[in-house]
């Protein structure tokens, strides 16, 4: 009788845990369910509304500037920007198209940060070749500069001038030219003589005014 109460207790405590075991696995089986019925990004702004904010929010400066890939320069590149206390502004970058899916819709391709004037000068001569100055990209003859939308209260003019005085880096993700995302993320140097079209002039250096001290990404000494 023992024996026999023995069995019967220990059949009935691996039938709880057998229980218990089916109740996490289906627990796990519905939120992924969840998360493939309603998308990952409904998830994100779940768990980023408990955490108390949604970082993703606040992208609300919309602007186009192209000569940003290098594998097709004049393609526009859609900046969806967003004010940063730390430095300027970050932006994430929207290829308008993949060229292996053309229907698929924008890309995310590109993340730039820009920083100030004294933020850029304040860094170390090795990372500078890493930033571009808007002073040059940001033209009518360089990258055209687009405004689609603003926040209300912001001007264009006002804030393409203001951008004029400040630096940008921009890291490539995933370059449209790609299928997929197969490629190391890489700094695409913005201003480089190809981009600008300037690739054949020997005088350059001579002629290029922003590559005057610490005024560009490029370094070049004065002239006297």
């Amino acid at each position: 009788m023992a024996e026999d109460s023995t069995e019967r207790s220990s059949n009935k405590k691996t039938s709880v845990v057998n229980n218990r075991r089916k109740i996490m696995l289906g627990a796990v089986v519905a939120a992924i369910v969840a998360v493939m019925t309603t998308g990952i990004a409904s998830t994100q702004n779940s768990i980023a509304q408990i955490e108390g904010e949604n970082p993703s929010q606040g992208y609300d400066i919309h602007v186009t500037v192209n000569r940003h890939d290098s594998m097709n320069l004049n393609a526009p590149m859609d900046h969806y920007c967003k004010l940063d206390k730390r430095i300027v502004a970050v932006c994430l970058l929207y290829a308008k198209e993949n060229a292996h899916m053309k229907d698929a819709g924008p890309q995310l391709s590109q993340v730039e940060f820009i920083i100030t004037k004294d933020q850029y000068t304040k860094l170390p001569e090795r990372e500078r070749q890493n930033w571009h100055n808007h002073a040059v990209e940001l033209t009518p003859e360089r990258g055209m500069p687009s405004c689609v939308s603003l926040p209300q209260g912001v001007e264009c003019g006002k804030l393409v001038e203001t951008l004029q005085g400040t630096y940008g880096k921009v890291v490539t993700l995933w370059d449209p030219a790609d299928a997929v995302p197969d490629y190391p993320p890489y700094v695409f140097a913005v201003d480089s003589p190809f981009a600008l079209g300037q690739d054949l002039n020997n005088n350059l250096a001579k002629l290029w005014a922003t590559g005057c001290g610490n005024t560009s990404s490029v370094d070049l000494p004065c002239e006297k």
